[in-house]
């Protein structure tokens, strides 16, 4: 079970309801491997980990909005990330358009400047590039995205994660590409996998799975490829899940 964190896992509080941790326990507890699939960084993420219990080599997290898989004793599976000279080019038209952006590195680092990112990568060489977050008002965010897609639009994937965020991967990172190679890694059928979430990052692994659900919150553009709709999440959408469909 493939499961987003903000908006899906987490309520508007930002806290797991115990609701949410009691089905996710039990449906562990019979066998299911529960998987969380975020945008977020490690350090972002692994408390909530820590509260379903997840942890150890066998169990393992998607992150960075799917350019990595790791395991709970650190392990690093999967990883893809951005080529320097294309950030390099992507900063230069994020200037020229008057974007914000923040580049994000392999320890989650955010940079605002390509100079900021070239004295970490200077001192440490293993730094790659994941992504970038681009910032924006609610009124230019579409225009944002569209510009973005008209110039882009091969090369690189773009992804709405809040009402004034979009992020920009190289084309083929995604959630939807990560749950695959976690799958066959586990030797698990994308059939037999079920997925939640609510924003359009969550699309591409929706799309591959073998039952997908939209949260009660989730974006029209979600609900319209979802197989089913669950409650939201401040009303344990996902403890509705598995308790319908899991158990």
């Amino acid at each position: 079970m493939a499961i987003d964190i903000d908006g899906t896992l987490l309520n508007d509080e930002q806290k797991i309801t115990p609701k949410n941790i009691q089905m996710i326990q039990a449906a562990m507890h019979k066998g299911t491997k529960i998987v969380l699939c975020t945008g977020r960084d490690y350090q972002g993420a692994i408390s909530n980990a820590n509260r379903l219990g997840l942890k150890g080599s066998d169990e393992y997290m998607i992150y960075f909005g799917g350019s990595r898989i790791q395991n709970f004793d650190g392990k690093v599976i999967y990883q893809k990330t951005l080529a320097e000279t294309d950030a390099i080019e992507l900063i230069n038209f994020f200037t020229v358009h008057k974007i914000r952006f923040d580049l994000i590195d392999s320890e989650g680092v955010h940079s605002t400047s390509y100079q900021t990112w070239a004295k970490r990568s200077a001192k440490n060489p293993d730094l790659k590039i994941i992504k970038f977050l681009l910032t924006t008002n609610e009124e230019d965010l579409a225009e944002t995205a569209a510009l973005l897609h008209v110039n882009y639009d091969q090369s690189y994937f773009t992804v709405q994660t809040s009402a004034t965020e979009l992020e920009l991967f190289p084309k083929g990172i995604n959630k939807g590409t990560a749950l695959t190679y976690l799958a066959n890694y586990l030797q698990i059928d994308l059939a037999d996998v079920v997925a939640v979430g609510d924003m359009d990052n969550d699309i591409p692994m929706l799309k591959r799975v073998g039952l997908s659900v939209a949260m009660g919150n989730a974006i029209i553009a979600v609900k319209k490829i979802c197989d089913i709709e669950t409650a939201d999440n401040n009303h344990s959408g996902v403890a509705k899940v598995i308790s319908d469909y899991v158990l």
